[in-house]
């Protein structure tokens, strides 16, 4: 089942749940909507001819049509004096307001990360540092989002994406009174859940009614809007030809989006029937409306899905050719070239915003946001002029941070700067993260293990957090962290805890003995680095180590004892993607001193950075060095390497070394996605090699080739490979979880 159709089984349990809502607003031939108070009253000055107003409606990726119909009108030099639409018609109708034309519509159509807009997952870039640690850090893309009690949440995707997209084309119509002052006026629809009523959007945040006619339900978040919870107006008017009427247009347009209908044979399951249900709901409320309309254009879409994004250009096509064939009927509103003229140059006058400006006002639902915002903009961006990409970025970076639904801002004409509104957290958040790691290779120990990653954020916090990771399989264990930063500071603390178990396997030949290590303690650490990227981190772990059975190496015996770790931690990582990285670069370490039965100092840093070749190819770096300074260790103490992405054509953990130093590189060939399956596979052609200090065997040095296929999954990235030694002997490898060491 594709992304739109669970989208779309999803909003169709809602409409089931919602037919009480639908009954109580339809007891007339139109639905009651109720508009605004203080609404704004149209006036049109005599323009000698009729006030045409279109109504778009909604339909997911199928919406991007309308831009085809609108590109038709304008090389026709047919006018649009009044505007109004519902989901992603509203998204097309207000952008069109703004003043844009179809050429612009098209370019934003093409050029949108649709992915990213309609993720139910933040951007793994985009999340805070301190989820990105090794511990528990997740393989996937996958999140859950829950709510108090571990209670669904609102919506799986906050619209984050989508709010940043919005307020970038209609920051400048901060100031408005009303959507009469755009250049084109403008209205959408949305419902409000609370009073079972349609609501006509005609004033106050252009973005944020444009994100409300699109809040999808059960998959965007519910839109606060003075007392009410909005969701997509589809509900109830999927075609707002009333609303244009309302508005004072006398000539009326509707455009709406006509597929095929579904065969008995079709409508044989549960989830079939659900999704027809929908439909048929839809389709009843889009009917009566468009007999309402003077002409109605029914765009032809039966060849299309409605996640169909990367279909844009065919789309707008398809609206294009619906227009054409009612040449007839709208040739009656063509007006001549100079009054054509005379309306564009109306619409040229669209409000624009400096690209460079300061934030000049904060606003929050809690006053303590408010001010560990303002405080933290402050400190990123600077009391000056700052660009609208920086913003943006400094503004994603904040949400995924903090765990509100969202954040949007607008040009502030008066005092010259941005407005910036974080949406309101309606409780405690928690997202759990789900990863499978799987690795298994002839002669060496198989590994299974599942991992549950968790982050909760309180509802009255900024950033503070309780991270928890759980590993049930291979090297199971606990680990949790109170992480909390100072108000909007970029200083924190963190204590935490831990409980595990760790394999060390040893080869003798063909022979594989495996021993384990149970690890309990806590830890204390305070540092710098409370945002995406980087943080340093100074602090003590102490706990005690038991050993499953005593080992000597090189005169050193491994005894049960109890230790103390201090030390200084790092990590820098701009990745894409825990498991399955395109680009970016990962470095994490630490530095200390371990005080126990035999003391030593130790250093430990892995680096793994990708960079774009090509359209479908990346280079891919990676090194490794850990050291004990020349110091001898226990034999569970020593690090180790081999297996996945340490040397892969060697058995797990098969070199124990004092210090070792590795290195690698190569080529990651990403192929087009497999349709109707969302996956990217690729190839990948990396080599590696090591040297370690091997104790009383002295320094050995290892090599290894590897070519493997894989590909992406939610919960880790899958492959299979073969990799040959510096011997050229061969050996061959299936894995699931992250690309190189975990």
């Amino acid at each position: 089942m594709s992304r739109y159709a669970i989208f779309r089984y999803l909003f169709a349990l809602c409409l089931m749940a919602t037919q009480p809502l639908m009954s109580q607003t339809q007891v007339t031939e139109s639905p009651v909507y109720v508009a605004d108070e203080n609404e704004s009253s149209h006036t049109q000055k005599d323009i000698g001819r009729p006030v045409v107003g279109v109504a778009l409606s909604g339909g997911g990726a199928l919406g991007l049509s309308h831009i085809g119909v609108i590109r038709y009108f304008e090389e026709h030099h047919i006018p649009i004096d009044r505007i109004a639409g519902t989901s992603m018609g509203g998204l097309i109708g207000g952008l069109y307001a703004t003043g844009l034309d179809a050429s612009d519509l098209t370019s934003i159509a093409e050029h949108a990360n649709w992915n990213l807009l309609l993720s139910a997952t933040p951007q793994y870039r985009d999340q805070p540092i301190v989820e990105k640690q090794g511990w528990n850090r997740s393989y996937g893309n996958l999140t859950l989002r829950l709510g108090r009690r571990f209670s669904l949440p609102q919506g799986i995707n906050s619209g984050e994406a989508l709010s940043m997209m919005l307020s970038r084309n209609t920051a400048a119509y901060g100031d408005m009174e009303s959507f009469d002052d755009l250049p084109t006026p403008f209205r959408c629809v949305a419902t409000d859940l609370i009073k079972a009523e349609g609501v006509v959007l005609g004033r106050g945040s252009l973005a944020k009614a444009m994100r409300a006619t699109m809040a999808l339900p059960a998959i965007f978040t519910p839109v606060a809007w003075e007392g009410k919870v909005l969701v997509d107006g589809g509900l109830i008017q999927n075609l707002p030809v009333e609303v244009a009427q309302s508005m004072g247009a006398e000539k009326t347009i509707a455009v709406t989006l006509k597929g095929g209908f579904p065969q008995a044979k079709d409508l044989t399951s549960l989830s079939s029937i659900l999704l027809r249900s929908a439909s048929v709901a839809i389709e009843q409320n889009e009917r009566r409306s468009a007999k309402l309309a003077d002409i109605v254009i029914a765009v032809d879409t039966g060849r299309f899905s409605g996640s169909d994004y990367a279909r844009a250009r065919d789309l707008i096509q398809a609206g294009y050719e619906a227009a054409k064939a009612r040449a007839e009927e709208l040739k009656s509103l063509e007006i001549g070239s100079a009054e054509w003229e005379t309306y564009l140059e109306h619409r040229r006058h669209r409000l624009t915003y400096p690209l460079r400006a300061p934030v000049v006002s904060v606003t929050a639902h809690q006053e303590s946001f408010r001010r560990d915002a303002t405080q933290e903009l402050k400190r990123k961006l600077g009391s000056g002029p700052v660009g609208v990409r920086e913003m943006e970025d400094t503004l994603s970076g904040m949400v995924a941070a903090t765990g509100v639904p969202g954040a949007s801002y607008e040009w502030n004409q008066k005092e010259g700067g941005y407005n910036i509104d974080f949406l309101r957290r309606t409780g405690e958040s928690i997202l759990i993260r789900p990863s499978f790691a799987f690795s298994t290779s002839p002669g060496e120990p198989s590994q299974t293990a599942l991992r549950l990653s968790l982050s909760r954020i309180g509802a009255g916090a900024y950033k503070s957090r309780a991270l928890a990771a759980a590993t049930v399989g291979y090297d199971p264990g606990l680990r949790a962290e109170y992480y909390r930063p100072i108000g909007g500071t970029g200083n924190f603390f963190a204590p935490g805890m831990f409980v595990e178990r760790t394999h060390v396997n040893s080869y003798a030949g063909r022979v594989q003995t495996a021993q384990t290590r149970d690890r309990f303690g806590g830890s204390f650490y305070a540092g710098m680095g409370t945002w995406r990227f980087a943080q340093v981190r100074l602090g003590v772990r102490a706990g005690y180590d038991s050993y499953s059975r005593q080992v000597v190496t090189d005169g050193v015996v491994s005894r049960n004892h109890a230790f103390a770790d201090p030390e200084v931690r790092w990590i820098y990582n701009t990745q894409d993607s825990g498991g399955l990285p395109y680009k970016g670069t990962r470095i994490e370490g630490a530095v200390g001193y371990s005080f126990r039965d035999r003391s030593y100092p130790f250093l430990r840093n892995g680096l793994t950075s990708l960079g774009p070749l090509s359209r479908y190819a990346s280079w891919v770096g990676m090194g490794e060095i850990a050291s004990s300074f020349g110091r001898k260790l226990n034999f569970y103490e020593q690090f180790t390497s081999g297996g996945s992405g340490q040397l892969g054509a060697y058995r797990y953990q098969e070199f124990h070394a004092n210090t070792m130093v590795s290195a690698g590189g190569g080529v990651v060939f990403h192929a087009p996605p497999v349709r109707r399956l969302s996956v990217y596979p690729g190839i990948a052609v990396l080599y590696e090699a090591g040297r370690f200090d091997m104790g009383s065997l002295g320094w050995q040095t290892h090599q290894s080739t590897t070519a493997a296929v894989f590909f992406p999954t939610p919960i880790g990235a899958g492959g299979i490979g073969v990799s040959f030694n510096e011997a050229g002997k061969a050996r061959f490898r299936l894995s699931l979880g992250a690309l190189g060491k975990r």
